[in-house]
């Protein structure tokens, strides 16, 4: 693994988790394991999550608006 600061330690880390969970519901739901709508209850926790976290410091605003943008996006009809 290469010598990371901090921040760059913490990224690939969401990274990580953020693309194996990315992956891990398609794949659920195409075993049959998960339901859509079961798929969509994830996401919309998930939602509900960030904007509970979300706080109101204006620094960070743009990276929860991001946050939610990209769950929403899986929440909208094909």
């Amino acid at each position: 693994m290469p010598d990371l600061d901090p921040l760059e330690s913490v990224a690939a880390s969401e990274l990580v988790s953020a693309s194996l969970l990315a992956a891990l519901i398609p794949t659920l739901v195409n075993r049959g394991v998960l339901s859509s709508q079961d798929a969509n209850e994830v996401y919309e926790n998930a939602l509900l999550m960030i904007e509970m976290q979300q706080g109101a410091d204006p620094a960070v605003q743009r990276v929860y608006e991001a946050a939610r943008e990209l769950i929403e996006a899986h929440l909208r009809p094909e």
